[in-house]
C-alpha cells in the first residue's frame, strides 16, 4: 500500500482498496435500488460467484452465521462470525442505531 493504492511495484496497480462499507455506500449513492437489492449485490451474489453460497451470503438455518450489523449512517456497528460478536463499535448513545 502506498498513496492509498495497492501496487505490485511503483507504476502497477494490483487491485482496489475500496471497502466493502464504502462500495455498499457507492451503490446506494449512484444508483435508485432499495437496501434490500443492495444488500443481494453485496451479499448473495458475490457467494454465488464464489460457489460458497451454501454457507455464505445469506442469513439461513446452516450458514455461518456471518452478520454485518450498520447503524443509521450506514456504518458498521457490529459484525459477527459464525455467530460470535467479533467486532462491536464502541457505543456513543443507543439513540443513534
Amino acid at each position: 500500500m502506498k498513496d492509498g493504492k495497492a501496487l505490485l511495484d511503483k507504476d502497477t496497480l494490483a487491485g482496489s482498496v475500496l471497502k466493502m462499507k464504502d462500495a455498499f455506500k457507492n451503490i446506494q449513492k449512484f444508483t435508485d435500488c432499495d437496501i434490500k437489492s443492495v444488500i443481494k449485490m453485496v451479499s448473495e451474489n458475490p457467494a454465488k460467484q464464489l460457489n460458497i453460497f451454501d454457507r455464505k451470503g445469506s442469513i439461513a438455518l446452516g450458514k455461518d452465521a456471518d452478520i454485518v450489523v450498520l447503524d443509521k449512517q450506514m456504518e458498521v456497528y457490529m459484525t459477527l462470525c459464525k455467530g460470535k460478536i467479533a467486532y462491536k463499535k464502541e457505543e456513543d448513545s443507543y439513540e443513534d442505531y
